[in-house]
């Protein structure tokens, strides 16, 4: 696949960037003209440090207390940062009181998170912020949010890299970069696909991880 990459840098610091690729690429619920490349902010140290300052700013300016970061698809690391910058001393929240957990996902054999016995603890009765790279349908998230529910946690905040939605489930979704910073970007119904419509082969897969060439 010979296509054009684009770097994308946030308006809020130039030092947090994804990549965009033109294409056609398919997801588990949606087809995309656009590929966005995250992977700088997940698994580079310096980005990912800059990106969560960004992400903190929306709780800490809305004093939102937070618990545990729920982390979806490698943001691990991500989250940890987010983590740090919840719980350390800042002008809206100068005396905090509270540590924030990290936790990544288990599923079942239906898809669904679950979480041991020794993780309970960290959801249950907890404010949760779901973190994810991209999102697109929003379908991702919302099965987050059933799962925190079921174990009798409280989802308090959606933070994303890449969204393309503004709110899911009444939540407003707290994100660096949306679809106006990648003029062009459309997620379409698998059945609504207008690569598909006229013959254009895929690309490639793509999904939270990143994308394989077909």
């Amino acid at each position: 696949m010979d296509k054009p990459i684009y770097t994308i840098t946030s308006d809020r610091d130039e030092r947090v960037f994804v990549h965009a690729m033109p294409g056609h690429f398919i997801s588990s619920s949606t087809h995309l003209n656009c590929y966005i490349g995250t992977s700088d902010i997940k698994h580079n140290h310096n980005v990912a440090v800059d990106a969560a300052m960004l992400m903190a700013q929306y709780y800490n300016e809305r004093s939102i207390k937070v618990n545990t970061v729920l982390c979806l698809y490698e943001t691990q690391a991500l989250g940890a940062y987010l983590a740090h910058e919840l719980s350390r001393p800042n002008m809206f929240n100068p005396n905090p009181d509270n540590d924030v957990y990290i936790v990544g996902p288990e599923y079942d054999t239906e898809g669904n998170i679950i979480f041991r016995d020794n993780l309970k603890k960290l959801i249950s009765d907890k404010n949760v912020v779901i973190l994810i790279s991209c999102i697109t349908s929003g379908k991702t998230i919302e099965r987050a949010m059933e799962s925190v529910r079921y174990y009798g946690g409280r989802t308090v905040g959606v933070t994303s890299i890449f969204s393309a939605a503004d709110s899911i489930d009444g939540i407003e979704v707290n994100t660096i970069f949306n679809k106006n910073d990648v003029p062009g970007y459309e997620a379409y119904a698998p059945h609504d696909c207008p690569h598909c419509k006229a013959g254009e082969r895929v690309d490639a897969i793509a999904n939270g991880y990143g994308y394989s060439l077909l």
